[in-house]
């Protein structure tokens, strides 16, 4: 999956943030508590086994003694006041204790010279609790630091290139601050490194930690990005096509996503298992991002259950590697294809599925194993090549509710069998163009709905109060595309696409 941390991008856009970023957090970058402090006009690059670093494109010495970064028990180790002082920072030697403090913006970073503990802001903390070999060292009179453990406590994204053997360290932007009671939308641009952002989605961990998925348009990468440090760290998971990803996260605040591969390949990834993840392919040349749609869900267990349309044969299939293995199973053969189909997960663990049918007549469909077989119903009719992007939520009460476009009446529309029965009705007709629409359900407040979506008047969110859907603007008319909605236990998460900017954007702001 993944080798490379990257930069976690700070909010400037269209420019070459990587460089900024890149640099504060370097492989000082363990250093770099300086995620706090974004120095992001400095990029520092090193290499293993070299004694020369890079500032700012700027090719000089690491220190006179001639250091280099090394490997030592299997982890990467670094050399640190050549690289804090670059940032502007500065490293304090205690000898009685031989402790090395490291200080950069409003982070104070103590570790001790042959101690597998160190201890951030006053709170201690494991280097490598399942290596304790891993810890800091002196070389040649130069202290040497673990990179990982540093840049990942202090925020600081790292990217490896293991054929040159080069670090690059970043500065992970900071998060946009939470958004005061009875204040509106907090806005960020997560990432302008070129055409990002599209196909984006986000999860909620159970920390209220954010997780989004996206694609790296200019560079052909599935990239992950993630606040669990407390800063903002991007993540390149794996090289992927300009279709759909799907992300979840399990009890354990770990990712899964879904994603089309180079070649057609559906794969999988995830940082379960290993903190610099794995990738696997679920069915190759399944090409399922010709008709978006691929979807994540996980069951009580941590197993994943994905829903995707498997372009060569037109079916809409179903994937699982809840025995251990990847195992896949057709809803749906061949006809006319299945779109956009979304998975969610009840608290019993019974998969529910949404998807439109281009089949005549055009229908927005719901299928399900409840039953302990898979049974279809048929949501709405809606003329022919009239429906797209259906989004799927489960509530607390195993109750389903969709959203879906209307394009013969160029309406938004929602769909729930919360009473006992389906009905539908029109969200938002007035809007225009309305496209890309997500649902997400606040289980813990009620089962509120929320929705979010594109439009010809602007990028808009709707709720329903006191049996009227209420409807908002987030942003201009060219965002919005490519969106995905989470809730939190405070707070409603948004990412999406910026069209004009080509950038990733990340939206907020508190559950009333």
């Amino acid at each position: 999956m993944v080798l490379r941390l990257l930069i976690g991008e700070a909010p400037m856009r269209r420019m070459h943030l990587l460089n900024v970023l890149v640099a504060i957090l370097l492989v000082a970058g363990l250093l770099v508590p300086s995620a706090a402090t974004a120095l992001s006009s400095t990029t520092i690059k090193l290499w293993i086994g070299n004694a020369s670093m890079s500032v700012n494109g700027v090719q000089k010495p690491i220190d006179a003694q001639g250091t280099k970064p090394v490997i030592v028990a299997g982890r990467t180790l670094v050399p640190i006041r050549a690289v804090i002082e670059a940032f502007g920072g500065s490293t304090v030697w205690e000898s009685s204790t031989r402790k090395v403090t490291v200080t950069l913006g409003k982070n104070s970073l103590d570790l001790w010279i042959g101690k597998s503990q160190a201890s951030l802001n006053g709170i201690a903390l494991a280097i490598d609790a399942a290596n304790s070999a891993v810890v800091p060292v002196i070389t040649n009179g130069r202290t040497m630091l673990p990179l990982r453990f540093v840049a990942e406590s202090l925020g600081i994204g790292v990217q490896y290139d293991a054929t040159t053997r080069m670090i690059t360290l970043m500065l992970a932007p900071q998060g946009p601050p939470a958004p005061p009671p009875g204040v509106s939308w907090i806005i960020s641009t997560m990432d302008s490194t070129g055409d990002v952002g599209k196909h984006t989605s986000i999860a909620v961990d159970a920390n209220g930690k954010v997780h989004i998925s996206y694609i790296d348009l200019t560079n052909g990468k599935l990239k992950y990005m993630t606040n669990v440090t407390g800063s903002w760290v991007t993540w390149i998971v794996d090289s992927a096509g300009d279709y759909d990803t799907g992300i979840a996260v399990d009890a354990n605040g770990k990712c899964h996503i879904v994603y089309d591969g180079t070649g057609g390949d559906l794969k999988y990834a995830t940082n379960a298992t290993t903190a610099s993840g794995v990738s696997s392919i679920v069915e190759g040349g399944a090409w399922s991002g010709l008709m978006g749609g691929d979807s994540i869900a996980l069951d009580s267990y941590g197993k994943a259950h994905i829903s995707y349309f498997r372009a060569s044969d037109l079916d809409l299939k179903y994937a699982t590697n809840g025995s251990g293995t990847w195992s896949t199973s057709i809803l749906k053969i061949g006809g006319m294809p299945a779109y956009s189909a979304s998975i969610g997960m009840d608290s019993d663990n019974n998969i529910h599925i949404s998807y439109y049918d281009d089949a005549l007549p055009d229908s927005i469909k719901y299928v399900t194993n409840m039953s302990g077989s898979w049974v279809v119903t048929t949501i709405a009719t809606i003329g022919m090549a009239a429906g797209w992007k259906t989004s799927l939520a489960v509530d607390s009460n195993n109750k389903i509710h969709i959203s879906y476009y209307d394009s013969t009446n160029d309406a938004l529309k929602y769909a729930s069998n919360a009473s006992g029965i389906w009905q539908t009705e029109t969200v938002d007709k007035s809007s225009g163009g309305v496209w890309d629409a997500s649902l997400a359900v606040d289980k813990a407040n009620g089962n509120q709905v929320h929705m979010v979506y594109s439009s010809n008047s602007g990028f808009k969110y709707a709720t329903k109060s006191a049996g009227t859907w209420q409807i908002s603007t987030i942003d201009e008319s060219w965002t919005g595309r490519y969106n995905s909605i989470a809730i939190g236990s405070s707070s409603i998460h948004v990412s999406y696409y910026d069209g004009y900017n080509l950038n990733l954007k990340y939206a907020t702001k508190p559950l009333l």
